[in-house]
């Protein structure tokens, strides 16, 4: 054979090949994830009396419904385990808030995996991982990015169900006019259109139906009509009207010709709760007036037909049970399966559905697929174990250094919380240091406590969840310390939340999205990577800050006198920074007026490269 022959034939062979890979890439199917908020296990129109949701129960009832299906107990704990694979302990993520939410930098998430997959990736809605700069989904796998995140306090927003602020891509992009269900929508729509033509994953993690309760005035008044009061009424319509977006999104697959080759999966992030608080309106859109509504006992069981115990945020049944429809017409009859299976069993069943396999690097995947399930119903599937535990503000424990540490193994203190491990048909479950042991398949209510009545089981039980929790605290990963990163090279100013401080001194306290000191003296240090050493000039956002205020930053004699009618963004100076992972530390060093402390609050920085 000469060579020019030979290379006909090797480019034929190119070619050929070439085009296998291509069909095999068009043959993997696109990915619609869609993940609601605070939606519990008896949230649909096809278990709850009155409540019309035509388009979640077609996704219910026509694909493969997971209905033994376990979720974390709160927002930002399911979804650390829905895009790491792993449990939410497992990845450091501690808490709702708090500065506890971003898992490690080092996880690989399922947005990554897929990217690296050859999967155009895109994520409009709720984010709730972190919001530092490398917390954003921009900078964690998604090609295209739309988190409900607002400018000035990131951790704010993302509950403004109307006029809605958002990021596109790590950037700001301002608020846009409108509810937000209908928004985040009119984008997931977009990507689907734009990302047609080649293998998509679009996650969409809508902020509804989380309080406080408000949806269009039409559909509030239809339940109204109906005959029920006036805040119920509001998060049934609230249910129905994210139904509609819902159904949008269905359509838009149909129209587009590609619902034979699109997987949709759609679950709740935990269990529901009873409470909302109360808006009024202005021209601006709506905003709480300090007021809070509970659900009466008629009302909550009226919502609760299942009667699953308590509510979201606890380890009992109604706060982590939850469903999964997985509904793909052209590859999977209409079932329930009663399997037990978890939220973190998605990342692995998408994978296998691409055709793809868990990077060898990448932290070990605590989900378990789900296709031989979804392919066979009489598919042989092993018995399951799973811990899970209600989160909440780190608690801190006392260092060697000297130093209180708010990210060790003592993070959450289980006898102070609600906390449960699943073996099979069996949970145990420890309520703030009550036990109980339960048999779900004879008593899913969890009524009956057979703690006394099955002494060597309950021990059994006891003795397995000490050992499930011990093993998930000794992942490298677990509830380390968080890191947010400084001077990315494409990047000119860093923001950086306080509030996920590390470790303190003195008399210190740290909220939901922001921290306060109690005394002159008191410390408080944050972990910080350094990707370009260099001088930055440091922002702080403070409010109710008195003349007076000074700090030393970093431990460098950077002292700063605050004065007030100067805003709320307080110059700190300048600091020389090193290349790498190293604490910046504020020190409180005085302030003219003492009661003032218990007002004043601290929020974020904003770090700036000088000369760029």
């Amino acid at each position: 054979m000469n060579f020019k022959n030979m290379l006909i034939k090797l480019g034929t062979a190119f070619v050929f090949t070439a085009a296998l890979a291509m069909s095999a890439a068009d043959q993997r199917p696109n990915i619609i994830l869609i993940l609601t908020d605070d939606q519990g296990y008896d949230d649909y129109g096809f278990v709850q009396d009155k409540l019309e949701t035509p388009f979640m129960d077609k996704l219910a009832q026509e694909g493969v419904r997971f209905d033994n299906f376990y979720t974390a107990p709160a927002c930002a704990p399911t979804r650390a385990a829905l895009m790491t694979g792993r449990d939410f302990m497992r990845v450091s993520t501690a808490s709702v808030g708090f500065g506890a939410e971003s898992p490690h930098l080092n996880e690989y998430y399922l947005s990554e995996a897929l990217r690296d997959g050859g999967y155009k990736t895109g994520m409009m809605g709720k984010w709730n991982l972190g919001l530092a700069d490398a917390d954003l989904p921009s900078r964690r796998g998604f090609d295209e990015a739309w988190p409900v995140v607002r400018q000035d306090i990131r951790s704010y927003g993302r509950y403004e169900h109307f006029n809605p602020p958002f990021f596109h891509n790590g950037k700001y992009a301002g608020r846009e006019k409108g509810w937000q269900a209908e928004i985040v929508t009119d984008k997931a729509i977009k990507f689907i259109k734009e990302n047609k033509q080649a293998p998509f994953f679009l996650y969409l993690p809508y902020a509804q139906p989380h309080e406080p309760w408000i949806c269009p005035k039409e559909y509030h008044h239809k339940y109204l009509d109906k005959g029920l009061g006036e805040s119920y009424a509001m998060f049934m319509g609230m249910m129905e009207h994210l139904d509609s977006q819902v159904g949008r999104v269905m359509q838009a697959v149909e129209d587009e010709g590609i619902s034979d080759n699109t997987v949709i999966l759609y679950l709740g992030d935990n269990g529901p709760t009873p409470t909302t608080r109360l808006l009024r309106e202005d021209e601006h859109g709506y905003w709480q007036n300090g007021k809070f509504y509970d659900l009466n006992e008629e009302e909550w069981k009226q919502r609760n037909p299942s009667g699953l115990r308590s509510k979201k945020a606890t380890a009992w049944e109604n706060g982590v049970r939850n469903r999964l429809s997985v509904y793909w017409p052209a590859k999977f009859k209409g079932r329930v399966s009663n399997d037990f299976s978890l939220v973190m069993d998605i990342y692995p069943t998408l994978l296998d559905m691409a055709g793809l396999s868990a990077k060898s690097s990448a932290p070990k995947l605590s989900g378990k697929s789900l296709l031989p399930l979804l392919k066979d119903a009489k598919s042989k599937w092993p018995e399951r174990e799973y811990f899970c535990a209600e989160t909440g503000s780190p608690q801190s424990t006392p260092g060697e250094d000297g130093y209180d540490h708010r990210f060790t193994k003592n993070t959450l203190p289980f006898n102070q919380r609600c906390s449960a491990y699943y073996s099979g048909d069996w949970v145990v479950v420890n309520d703030n240091g009550s036990w109980g042991l339960f048999n779900l398949a004879k008593d899913p209510r969890q009524v009956k406590n057979l703690k006394k009545s099955m002494p060597e089981k309950f021990a059994v039980m006891k003795e397995r969840y000490e050992l499930k929790k011990q093993e998930i605290l000794n992942d490298a990963h677990a509830y380390t310390a968080p890191v947010q990163v400084i001077g990315f090279p494409d990047q000119k100013t860093s923001y950086v939340e306080i509030e996920s401080m590390y470790k303190t001194k003195g008399k210190n306290r740290v909220s939901w999205a922001n921290t306060f000191f109690g005394e002159i003296g008191a410390e408080q240090v944050l972990k910080v990577d350094v990707r370009t050493a260099g001088k930055y000039k440091v922002m702080l956002r403070a409010t109710d800050a008195p003349d007076g205020t000074q700090f030393q930053l970093n431990g460098k004699g950077v002292n700063k006198t605050f004065e007030l009618g100067k805003g709320k963004f307080h110059d700190l100076g300048v600091l020389d920074l090193s290349k790498g992972v190293q604490d910046l530390s504020f020190k409180l060093l005085a302030v003219d007026d003492k009661k003032a402390l218990k007002k004043m609050s601290f929020w974020s920085l904003n770090i700036t490269k000088k000369g760029q």
